[in-house]
């Protein structure tokens, strides 16, 4: 997974690159299932896709979380609930990208709330000192829900 993080980074600088690899050796470690293997793979390559040029393809995006949502058991209450909450935030701020908030159902969805809730936390730190130190004109969150989900994952099985 890093050989492929470092090939597919090849155009982004060098403190970007930095980054993708060490979220690639998280999201390594934490997948332990498939679930988990599919969902650090996938995170991980919408996360370069989202960082190199802010929008993620539809069609692999959609068919990614479609797969996730079929293929495992999914709570649809949460990922009606997460949608319909975040989507009115992202409407509301103009702030989240549609892709930014169906990743959040989903992860709502395949995971459980409560985990999906602290992802999307941990993401939101994640993105404040990400602006706090570069400054940037917009955010990957993409990327960040990568890092909050590699972070939660991590921690889950530390402490329980």
């Amino acid at each position: 997974m890093l050989l492929g993080v470092a090939k597919f980074t090849m155009d982004l600088t060098a403190d970007n690159r930095y980054f993708h690899c060490c979220l690639a050796v998280l999201l390594g470690i934490v997948a332990q299932t498939w679930l988990t293997l599919l969902l650090s793979v996938g995170l991980l390559i919408f996360s370069v896709a989202d960082w190199r040029e802010r929008a993620v393809s539809a069609v692999w995006f959609g068919g990614w979380c479609s797969l996730l949502l079929i293929r495992f058991p999914c709570e649809w209450f949460n990922l009606v609930l997460l949608a319909v909450l975040v989507g009115g935030l992202a409407i509301v701020s103009h702030g989240l990208g549609s892709a930014d908030v169906i990743l959040i159902a989903v992860l709502g969805g395949v995971l459980q709330l409560e985990t999906a809730l602290f992802i999307t936390l941990t993401a939101c730190i994640s993105a404040a000192i990400h602006w706090l130190v570069a400054h940037p004109s917009s955010l990957p969150l993409i990327s960040h829900l990568a890092v909050g989900y590699g972070c939660v994952q991590l921690a889950s099985h530390w402490l329980f």
